[in-house]
């Protein structure tokens, strides 16, 4: 298929959908929350978390909404981008993308994350590459996954 800017956002649309984002939510939720479990089992406090942190974590896994500026915020706006929002501001764009990044990929003692190939096959690499190079950079991708569809 050729691809223009709109039939690829049309069919971004149909493939973000609110189920897929909010999956998409969970599974790096719980990437993210194994891995701050992991840090403080390295730092010998184990039960770091107060029981009422943990209630909230619980909450926010479940609803996919955390309040204030955090990880679930920037998801958000890299799948709006990706649905064809319009971008507010190139330099929020790099933050939000800094934020899932770092977040999921910056080691301790790492200057700069860094980002295995099987994370732009994810929802949220997708999306992150449509926020970070342009929808151009996923008819490939969408390609994909209309051969897919096809089967």
């Amino acid at each position: 298929m050729e691809w223009t800017k709109e039939t690829a956002f049309t069919k971004l649309q149909e493939i973000y959908n609110d189920k897929v984002m909010q999956d998409e939510k969970r599974r790096v939720f719980q990437q993210v929350h194994n891995h701050l479990q992991q840090h403080l089992d390295d730092l010998a406090v184990q039960s770091g978390l107060k029981e009422k942190a943990q209630e909230q974590l619980k909450f926010f896994k479940e609803y996919t909404f955390m309040p204030g500026d955090n990880l679930f915020q920037s998801m958000r706006y890299v799948f709006l981008i990706a649905r064809g929002e319009k971008e507010r501001d190139p330099e929020e764009t790099r933050q939000h993308l800094n934020r899932i990044y770092r977040s999921l990929y910056q080691p301790a003692g790492l200057k700069n994350p860094y980002i295995p190939d099987s994370f732009w096959e994810t929802p949220l690499g997708v999306a992150c590459l449509v926020a970070e190079e342009g929808v151009e950079a996923v008819y490939p991708i969408l390609d994909e996954v209309l051969e897919a569809e096809r089967v």
